[in-house]
């Protein structure tokens, strides 16, 4: 890429902790908002770049009020800032959403989520969801700000992978073929018994009065992490989103599709796909009563734990503790035991910035001390 002229901005594969930081939004890691540092940073590396086309990805972003939006275009570059945004049907968000707060620390079940999202969309975690999955809003905010003419919706075709990526060559003048689907297993969905076993880790985590931080590190980077690793075989359930759900989400995702084509900007892909598979004009299903759903209430007697799930469960979390290597030695690694636990909050980059500030400072105040005598 930047052979062709364009830079990816950034140190890592998404900017998330400058996005973290320019939103003051509270990173799972940390258990608080990242230093504005992170930000700075990448503006500084956005403004110094010598290409004629920079990228900055984060799905973050999304999670921007008007005036959070309004800066990160003007720190960017203001006039030179283009908006692309990637959307799929929010039918088939909800369950990768869901199992996502899990994975975070979220102890609540998919049925109670759902009927938050649903029943209550202006508040708490139904208003959290749709800041960043209603769609029309989402567009119209940042159309607001870079107009329609420099903003692109790239529709992400489900059945063709390679698809979003001839679309950013396209936007970014790049070869076709440049970039290329690779491998991740960590971003595939959980199965129903992966996801209940992070669930019930969740709880004795929360029983335990653990801290967020270290849950995050011990579940999100340890345990759903390895588990995520393996293969599934096809008798393993996948987390199922009931009809009625698909039904309601479907027909918030026409509305979306038709305000989007009225904005004007550019539409890469079919627009149309955000209504799923519900026939367009088709009436909304009844919200059923919590708990009543015979997706909510499949038994958990019958549930069958795979060997496999258990077992990399445990050495995930093994692994995230730091106590033995991940390289099959089984040597001892660091003892999470030994470093203080507000250090652990702390990134490495940061803690070592510090480091050098102090040793400056010393030696700036002994230099001081000689100059006087």
């Amino acid at each position: 890429m930047r052979a062709q002229g364009v830079r990816y901005a950034g140190r890592t594969q998404q900017s998330g902790r400058a996005a973290y930081a320019v939103l003051g939004r509270e990173h799972p890691t940390l258990g608080e908002a990242p230093s504005a540092h992170h930000w700075k940073r990448l503006v500084s590396e956005v403004r110094a770049a010598k290409e004629p086309r920079i990228l900055v990805s984060s799905e973050f972003f999304a999670g921007a009020d008007d005036a959070q939006a309004a800066r990160i275009v003007r720190e960017l570059g203001g006039d030179r800032v283009h908006i692309a945004l990637t959307l799929r049907p929010v039918s088939r968000i909800l369950a990768s959403r869901w199992q996502q707060n899990v994975q975070e620390g979220a102890r609540y079940s998919f049925d109670q989520w759902l009927h938050w999202v649903f029943e209550q969309p202006n508040e708490g975690k139904g208003a959290t969801f749709w800041s960043r999955q209603r769609h029309d809003h989402l567009a119209a905010r940042w159309a607001s700000i870079v107009g329609p003419e420099r903003m692109s919706v790239v529709m992400v075709d489900e059945q063709n992978k390679s698809a979003i990526y001839h679309a950013f060559e396209a936007l970014l003048q790049l070869q076709r073929g440049t970039l290329k689907p690779q491998s991740d297993t960590a971003n595939r969905s959980m199965t129903a018994e992966e996801i209940e076993l992070i669930r019930a880790l969740n709880e004795r985590f929360a029983d335990e009065g653990i801290t967020r931080p270290l849950l995050y590190k011990m579940i999100t980077r340890g345990t759903a992490l390895y588990m995520k690793g393996r293969s599934v075989g096809p008798e393993e359930p996948k987390q199922q989103t009931p009809s009625w759900a698909v039904n309601r989400a479907d027909l918030i995702g026409w509305e979306s599709a038709a305000a989007i084509r009225a904005l004007g900007a550019q539409v890469i892909g079919n627009l149309s796909a955000l209504g799923g598979t519900t026939p367009h004009g088709a009436p909304a299903a009844p919200i059923p009563p919590f708990g009543s759903t015979a997706e909510a209430v499949s038994g958990a007697a019958t549930r069958h734990l795979p060997e496999e799930v258990a077992t990399r469960a445990a050495m995930g979390m093994l692994f995230a503790s730091g106590a033995v290597l991940k390289d099959g030695s089984g040597r001892p690694g660091v003892d999470v035991r030994v470093e203080p636990q507000v250090l652990q909050r702390v990134h490495t980059t940061d803690l070592l910035r510090v480091v050098a500030q102090r040793l400056l400072w010393s030696i700036t105040s002994r230099i001081r001390k000689i100059t006087r005598r």
